[in-house]
């Protein structure tokens, strides 16, 4: 099957979907929704006293959230597709990169009124980042190299290794120091600062960093 036709295959099977339910689904949604799955897992996890089996699945919903863009940009896409896949993505954000690392602060222990609001604070930075972004962080002729204010989906990469420090197996978490990254990542999804676009060795160097922090934390397991 030639590449062309191959596509207007994909694009077929995506329209006879959208018939039946609402939304479109492609390879780049089908990524999204495994982001939102795997944040639902982490949750489960850490429930049930796996603090280490839901760090990791945390993680690997920021990989597909990650990849499920690079899939997008490279894909055959009506409008209307794109602009669902832009909706449903920040959806996914905030389950993933929003809720599910306050459920797991919780879980630690961060419950009294201080720490509570480090964690409103941080969802609702996460929303706000998320909105602007819905409105603003797109570029027609897909040329801007820089992010303004931190991803959420850098929580999946940040959130793990801050938790190597602040947790060990025979000691309760510190605290404080969780307390802190919600205070501070949750800033810098707000503040109007450039961060620099994923690309190139990037979509490289972040899973086999997500390799190693598998491996360090599959030894917690």
């Amino acid at each position: 099957m030639s590449g062309e036709s191959h596509q207007t295959f994909k694009n077929r099977a995506g329209d006879t979907v959208g018939r039946i339910v609402l939304g479109h689904l492609d390879l780049a949604t089908c990524l999204t929704f495994a982001s939102i799955a795997l944040s639902v897992l982490a949750v489960v996890f850490t429930a049930r006293g796996s603090l280490a089996a839901g760090v990791i699945c945390f993680m690997y919903a920021g990989l597909c959230d990650l990849f499920d863009g690079f899939v997008a940009r490279r894909g055959r896409r009506t409008q209307e597709q794109a602009a669902f896949g832009l909706q449903i993505d920040s959806m996914a954000d905030m389950a993933a990169f929003g809720v599910a690392p306050v459920y797991i602060a919780l879980h630690l222990g961060l419950t009294s009124p201080i720490e509570v609001a480090a964690l409103i604070f941080y969802v609702c930075c996460a929303a706000m980042r998320l909105a602007f972004f819905n409105l603003h962080g797109t570029s027609p002729d897909g040329k801007r190299r820089f992010y303004t204010g931190l991803p959420v989906t850098y929580s999946a990469l940040f959130f793990p290794v801050l938790l190597l420090f602040a947790t060990t197996v025979n000691e309760p978490p510190i605290l404080w120091l969780i307390q802190s990254y919600f205070w501070v990542v949750g800033a810098l999804f707000i503040l109007r600062i450039p961060v620099l676009k994923p690309s190139g060795i990037f979509y490289l160097i972040f899973p086999l960093v997500a390799l190693v922090l598998t491996l360090i934390w599959s030894s917690r397991l």
